[in-house]
């Protein structure tokens, strides 16, 4: 009895954080450059305490993990909308140093530097990316290459991960905590005028979640039910 309820408030416990996980997805869906987060499951074996004998199996949260895979490039005619096509991330300037991100939606600040919406730097290779304020038009080439009235200003500082798995969410749509390099010339793309929308499928996060849902439902149904058991067979006779 002990072993089903333990079992059972796992399920519960787990049920209810992947519920949260498709929740977040759902409310990122259209969050240019977001990435999708997945929860791998795992049955595990435990003793519940030194004074039960025996294992008690139940299932737990085996880690959360980011799918990278792109998301629908959406044409908006804004110059200073960017996206990539290839394996590769914008470079900004973090609190703590550079953070990367595939939201390419930036904006120019009061001095005419490039950032993003959120206010982080846009890292340009060998120093700041300035756009005189005189400036009518504004150009960015497939390799990085800015150039404001015709002349070039800077060129963006893009970076590649031999495993983006390795990476660490530090935003809603930002990542660090691993050693970047340059990517070879002519494998990335920066394609000006479009964004890249969120890699959330919202048919499927929607289909997830139900399914979810009758888990939750069915595991919570079976706790009670043991619950209740357990309280009876307690009861003063």
């Amino acid at each position: 009895m002990i072993r089903g309820l333990y079992s059972a408030s796992s399920a519960v416990d787990v049920a209810a954080q992947n519920q949260e996980l498709i929740a977040d997805n759902l409310a990122n869906c259209t969050t240019p450059g977001f990435r999708k987060r997945v929860m791998a499951f795992d049955v595990l074996q435990s003793a519940l305490s030194s004074g039960m004998n025996g294992n008690v199996s139940g299932v737990r949260n085996a880690g959360v993990f980011t799918s990278f895979e792109p998301g629908p490039m959406q044409q908006t005619g804004n110059p200073l909308d960017l996206a990539l096509s290839g394996n590769a991330f914008f470079v900004l300037e973090g609190p703590r140093g550079p953070v990367y991100t595939r939201n390419g939606s930036f904006e120019l600040n009061s001095q005419g530097e490039l950032q993003s919406k959120g206010g982080l730097k846009v890292r340009s290779q060998g120093g700041r990316l300035v756009i005189p304020n005189t400036t009518s038009t504004i150009r960015v080439t497939a390799d990085g290459v800015v150039q404001a009235d015709g002349s070039e200003v800077g060129r963006l500082e893009l970076a590649q991960f031999s495993d983006p798995n390795q990476l660490q969410r530090a935003g809603p749509t930002l990542f660090d905590g691993a050693t970047p390099r340059t990517p070879e010339a002519g494998t990335v793309q920066v394609n000006q005028g479009y964004r890249e929308g969120s890699n959330v499928q919202v048919v499927q996060e929607m289909i997830s979640m139900m399914l979810g849902m009758r888990q939750y439902e069915a595991a919570e149904r079976a706790m009670r039910a043991m619950s209740e058991a357990v309280a009876q067979n307690t009861r003063p006779q």
